[in-house]
């Protein structure tokens, strides 16, 4: 919301300076984006008469003049054609700039300098150069320079003959969206004067000319929607002249960054801005009835797929959930976001129908994101307004139209208002006002606070007070908001900070916390780097079941329409963004919540997630293996690691047979081969490619809240061994098939004494052996923590180990 300090002066007195009040607005509440200081648009530009004026001795097409600034003479060269001594022009001066047009950045700054060898000292100026149009300040619009009235002052300040002298400040206002009522000029006008007590300035409408014909004879409402729109009010103003609108309504809504159109859109659009009630207005003769019947306005859906061209010119295609204003025979408006081509003012419009309507905050979102169009309107609309100001603001239109484009005002107006909402009252009881704002505030203050801002006492009682809610306050719902409105207004900087009375020791939440750090330190201690994903993707980049989505009623995009119901999704869009970047070699997790719809049930749990890709290890100058791709094994190396340090033993992983949507190979991974933790594997190439990604990528995904109940916290001590080891090497044949976990519960089934530590370091599969099997090589160490062990002993065992693989393996030794 964008508004002026001296639109604001014209509502309520104050005088406090430009940063005064922009410290005020943000203790108010109204958050202050940006403050743009407007100098007076023509500094420097004078009214000046031109004395005599000459041919340039050098140049056929200039003119050398002289010319009176009100000052002193000086010398101007000048290449315009449409003016003669005596005539009175717009003069700027040196070291003064010309106003910014649209697309320039920097202002053109006049200086003395020569013209084909003579001295000019300023420039006389054309409408175009100074950024108007002539006619909108009633002057004749012609190539050359601008000629002023005859009873212009000469030296007069150029923007005092236009009646627009002195500067303003632009205020970029940030509005929460609980305060819709700040979304007008008004309503922070009514901020200020309940601070400063000063009296809020509302406009009095009075019409000076109006019809007596009575306006059901010339048009009707049906309302098929009620519930998407409980207001709707129809006023027409007949015989306008639609033209330019005056200087000081352009320059009020070009500084709050709207365009002047004409002069009754344009006042549709201040008194939007004015009292944040959106209003339309329609060219009534291009709303068609049925025959010779008068125009029928009807507020119904739009059929599924019904065409509808917008003031922009854009065609768009409708849902049944859009509403629309329409006549007999075509839609006209989208209602709450943007008016029809079909029925816009124009030039020749001579009687207008004014719209000024409450429409459903959802049902108006809801419209405009489908359609991506956001306008002032819908802006509004969406954040709820005020039902009560719809016949304020089409009378109050109707005025302004009336002294600006001459129209008559028929004397009734159309108000469809079947349901209007029931007095709103809240109780405030004294010293609860104490008991949250930690201080004693006198109750008649406390009854003027709210008096101030609309909030008038109904009935009163010892220690309490019932105050009556305005419309236009809908984020009053309980005492409490009272109470904050109270604290605003006495000056929340005037609260004196106290310390806290008391402190818990401990939350049952300190040791999940704790949990989640061990997880993350054990995971950036093994080289990978955390990140942190978006919680809405797209639904076209999750990959599970449709029926497990919770997706979002309205979303901000579709590429943010569904809660992530894993975490992978995110991690290869920060994969796609490191590789575009040239970082081609990555290896990353996320700890985060997820979402699935569990039977109709939103279920939320919390996961971590590993993505690695890219080269083992940086490259050194001297590696032989400095080009090693990182493989499945250095991801479940990297699990296994997390789960041994986090505390979970009898983890079994268990290969998939087949390729899913989104592995090419992937294994499970089980707790006692029955509790299925989560899962690892390798990404479809193919979906590997979608994401520009060069090299295989290696992803995992675990429940981390089932983790965290599952994991053995205690931590046992082991001393270094005293006693060497003794290393025996078993090289052998298998089917295809064995895993490297089945070689180990057969090696644990043997329950060979003093066995310490086995070791796969190699898989060979090719020459010499068989079609069907591979042959792996296993290093078991043995070592006792009491002594020295002799070959016996180690031989011994480490036949107990040979016999169980050959026989639960059907191994052959090489």
């Amino acid at each position: 919301m964008k508004v002026t300090l001296n639109w604001l002066k014209q509502y309520v007195d104050f005088n406090w300076s430009p940063e005064e009040l922009t410290e005020r607005l943000t203790m108010l509440g109204l958050e202050v984006e940006g403050v743009q200081k407007i100098s007076a648009a023509f500094d420097g530009i004078v009214v000046a008469q031109v004395i005599t004026r000459d041919k340039h001795p050098n140049a056929d097409k200039l003119s050398l003049c002289r010319v009176n600034d009100g000052a002193a003479e000086r010398q101007i060269v000048c290449g315009a054609q449409n003016f003669k001594a005596g005539y009175k022009v717009p003069l700027i001066l040196p070291g003064a700039s010309l106003p910014l047009k649209a697309g320039e950045k920097e202002p053109f700054t006049i200086k003395v300098g020569k013209i084909r060898g003579v001295e000019s000292h300023g420039m006389l100026c054309s409408y175009e150069e100074l950024g108007l149009d002539p006619e909108a300040i009633g002057h004749k619009k012609e190539d050359g320079l601008l000629i002023l009235r005859e009873d212009a002052k000469v030296g007069q300040p150029f923007a005092e003959y236009l009646g627009r002298s002195g500067s303003d400040v632009v205020y970029d206002l940030e509005v929460t969206p609980n305060r819709p009522d700040l979304n007008s000029v008004i309503g922070i006008a009514r901020e200020i004067a309940a601070l400063t007590g000063n009296a809020l300035k509302i406009p009095v409408i009075q019409f000076l000319n109006t019809e007596s014909e009575p306006i059901g004879g010339l048009v009707s409402v049906h309302n098929v929607e009620p519930e998407l729109c409980p207001r709707y009010t129809a006023r027409i103003v007949r015989k306008v002249k639609v033209g330019p609108s005056p200087e000081w309504l352009r320059s009020t809504l070009e500084k709050v960054g709207l365009r002047s159109i004409n002069n009754v859109v344009d006042v549709t659009n201040y008194v939007m801005l004015e009292c944040g009630q959106p209003l339309h207005a329609f060219d009534y003769h291009l709303l068609k009835g049925n025959g010779a019947a008068p125009p029928q306005i009807i507020i119904r859906r739009a059929a599924a797929g019904e065409k509808f061209t917008t003031l922009d010119a854009k065609e768009r295609t409708l849902t049944d959930q859009a509403l629309l204003i329409a006549d007999e025979t075509k839609a006209v408006a989208l209602a709450g976001v943007m008016g029809g081509k079909n029925s816009e003012i124009h030039d020749n419009t001579v009687d207008v129908l004014i719209e000024s309507a409450y429409f459903k905050p959802q049902n108006i979102r809801a419209t405009s994101k489908k359609l991506e169009l956001r306008t002032d309107s819908s802006y509004r609309f969406e954040r709820g307004g005020d039902v009560g100001i719809c016949d304020w603001a089409s009378r109050r239109a109707a005025q302004l139209i009336c002294d600006l484009a001459g129209g008559q005002v028929l004397g009734h107006a159309i108000d469809d208002f079947r349901s209007p909402p029931a007095p709103k009252q809240i109780a405030l009881h004294f010293s609860r006002t104490k008991d949250l704002l930690g201080i004693t505030i006198p109750h008649n203050e406390q009854i003027a606070f709210l008096a101030s801002l609309g909030m008038p006492v109904t009935e009163q009682a010892p220690g309490s007070a019932t105050f009556s809610i305005p419309t236009w306050r809908v984020d009053m719902k309980r005492e409490v908001d009272l109470i904050e409105e109270i604290g605003r207004l006495y000056g929340v900087d005037k609260i004196p900070s106290t310390p806290p009375r008391g402190a818990l020791g401990s939350n049952a939440y300190d040791s999940v916390y704790d949990q989640l750090s061990e997880v993350r330190r054990i995971l950036t201690g093994l080289g990978l780097n955390e990140t942190q994903g978006q919680t809405l993707v797209a639904n076209a980049e999750c990959r599970v079941p449709a029926e497990s989505i919770v997706a979002l009623a309205n979303p901000l995009s579709s590429d943010m329409d569904v809660l992530r119901p894993s975490l992978l999704p995110g991690l290869l869009t920060i994969l796609r963004h490191n590789l575009s970047r040239k970082n081609h070699d990555v290896a990353l997790f996320e700890v985060g919540r997820v979402f699935t719809n569990a039977s109709g049930q939103v279920k939320e749990e919390r996961r971590v997630a590993l993505a690695i890709t890219g080269q083992r290890a940086q490259a050194f100058w001297s590696g032989t293996d400095r080009d090693a791709k990182c493989d499945m094994s250095d991801l479940k190396g990297l699990v296994e690691d997390l789960l041994e340090q986090f505390g979970l033993r009898g983890v079994a992983f268990g290969k998939r047979a087949e390729s899913t949507a989104l592995y090419l190979e992937s294994a499970a991974v089980t707790l006692g081969g029955k509790l299925p933790l989560g899962e690892l594997g390798q990404l479809l190439p193919t979906l590997g490619k979608k994401y520009d990604l060069r090299d295989a990528v290696y992803l995992a995904e675990f429940n981390l809240d089932l983790l965290l109940s599952k994991r053995n916290a205690a931590k046992s001590f082991k001393a270094l061994p005293q006693f060497p080891s003794s290393r025996r090497d078993v090289a052998m044949l298998v089917p295809e098939a064995t895993t490297h976990d089945a070689v180990l519960q057969a090696v644990k089934q043997a329950k060979a004494a003093n066995l310490d530590a086995v070791e796969l370091f190699d898989v060979f599969r090719g020459q010499g052996v068989p079609a069907g099997q591979k042959s792996v090589a296993y290093a078991f160490t043995y070592r006792s923590a009491e002594k020295t062990l002799t070959d016996i002993e180690v031989n011994t065992a480490h036949e107990k180990v040979v016999a169980n693989l050959q026989q639960q393996l059907s191994a052959v030794l090489r």
